[in-house]
């Protein structure tokens, strides 16, 4: 864990008022392998490839990433309908395997960044469907990597069904035989009591846990953090649950938390009387975002020994 002290100035009321602090960093924070992967594979199609080429919706929930990406001639569509030519991209989040189809009629060329991690929870729920379970996957409705798990079951004329919380349980037929999977960014807390609930009341149950690696490593170094801190900014796209996540597990241990996506979302007024001042960031959060905002907070500069390490690594 690198600590720096620092004079950090304070806007308030027309005045500066300088306050000493502490700035902590997580052990890991930012950019996992698979949203690394993702990018580094769909600049590399931009370069290699004649045409246009366009994302299927957002390729990670990063708006900044996007717009690098945009800067770079790479497009994004939300409907695949309106890709006429060129290369599609599908999302770091997996898709189901209709999407793959519809794109290779309409004559277009397919670069898959599914992330491997993702890609284990297709294998493993259809393994269980395939066995004889009933499948229910933890996760957030409407999630991309939800809906292209679902829609891989589907494919296979299998039923899934997507549970977000232990209570949920008590809701759903399970039937002799459940399997349970999770989407890779869930709490592996919350998958773990979801499946003690589904053992209450099945005796034959298989569970998986697809929680990728990365996923937990963020979770454990920004729990870690907050213990440390009186307040945490959580650097991350809006609509990045793990990022999310990781604001709540730093919440839980009793820190002021605020997620943010640039510096300039920073309030000076959360920083209010703080002694100590931890920074994480989610998975889909580039090395630059993390740097912006540490310079903000640390005066306009990186705090001293300066290390980031990614999860993963």
């Amino acid at each position: 864990m690198m600590i720096s002290a620092v004079l950090k100035p304070i806007r308030q009321t027309n005045c500066i008022l300088t306050v000493k602090r502490k700035v902590l960093l997580a052990s890991v924070a930012g950019f996992c392998f698979g949203v690394r992967r993702a990018v580094q594979m769909t600049e590399a199609a931009r370069a290699e490839r004649d045409g246009q080429v366009t994302t299927l919706g957002a390729l990670v929930h990063n708006s900044q990433v996007i717009e690098r990406l945009k800067s770079k001639g790479i497009a994004t569509s939300a409907d695949l309908g309106q890709i006429h030519d060129g290369t599609v991209v599908l999302s770091a989040h997996g898709s189901a395997p209709i999407v793959m189809r519809q794109a290779i009629e309409r004559g277009l060329s397919v670069v898959d960044v599914t992330c491997p991690f993702v890609t284990k929870v297709h294998r493993s729920a259809k393994a269980l469907i395939e066995a004889g379970y009933n499948v229910l996957l933890v996760g957030d409705r409407g999630h991309t990597e939800v809906k292209g798990v679902v829609g891989a079951i589907e494919e296979l004329g299998g039923a899934i069904q997507v549970v977000c919380s232990p209570e949920e349980v008590a809701f759903v037929a399970l039937g002799k035989k459940v399997g349970v999977v999770c989407q890779t960014t869930q709490r592996r807390e919350n998958f773990a009591n979801i499946v003690a609930e589904v053992c209450k009341r099945v005796s034959d149950v298989r569970a998986i846990n697809t929680v990728c690696n990365a996923t937990e490593e963020l979770q454990e170094a920004a729990v870690n953090l907050a213990r440390k801190c009186e307040v945490v900014i959580v650097i991350g796209g809006k609509q990045s649950a793990n990022t999310r996540r990781l604001r709540e597990l730093c919440e839980a241990q009793g820190a002021r938390a605020y997620q943010i996506e640039t510096a300039e979302d920073l309030d000076p007024i959360w920083l209010d009387g703080a002694a100590v001042v931890g920074l994480t960031a989610g998975a889909s959060t580039p090395d630059w975002q993390i740097e912006e905002v540490a310079r903000t907070v640390n005066g306009g500069s990186l705090p001293d020994d300066w290390h980031l390490h990614h999860p993963d690594e």
